[in-house]
C-alpha cells in the first residue's frame, strides 16, 4: 500500500482523536453510533454505582459528583475540539491563499 493510501486509511475521527490525545497511531475503530457508545458506558457506570450504593439517597450523593465531573470533562473537551477545528481550518485556508 502506498504512503498516500496509508494517510487516507487513517482518516478517521477516532484515529485522529487517539493520536491527538495519546500519541497513538493505531486503534480499533468503534463502529457503534455515538448514542450506542454513550449508552453502553452509561449502563456500566450506573449498574456499578447501584450495586455499590443500593440506598437511593446514598446513590444520589455519589452519582451527582460523578455526573458533574463527566459534564465538566465533556464541556472542556468540546471547547478544545472546537478550537482545534478552528486552527485546522485556518491552516487549510492558508494553503489555498
Amino acid at each position: 500500500m502506498s504512503y498516500i493510501s496509508e494517510i487516507f486509511k487513517r482518516l478517521d475521527i477516532q484515529s485522529i482523536r487517539e493520536f491527538l490525545l495519546h500519541g497513538v497511531e493505531e486503534n480499533e475503530i468503534d463502529t457503534r453510533s455515538y448514542i450506542e457508545r454513550i449508552k453502553a458506558s452509561e449502563k456500566g457506570m450506573f449498574h456499578m454505582l447501584h450495586s455499590k450504593f443500593p440506598d437511593d439517597e446514598e446513590y444520589e450523593n455519589v452519582s451527582g459528583p460523578v455526573l458533574d465531573y463527566t459534564n465538566t470533562i465533556q464541556n472542556v473537551y468540546m471547547e478544545i475540539g472546537m478550537q482545534c477545528g478552528f486552527v485546522l481550518a485556518m491552516q487549510i485556508m492558508e494553503k489555498f491563499e
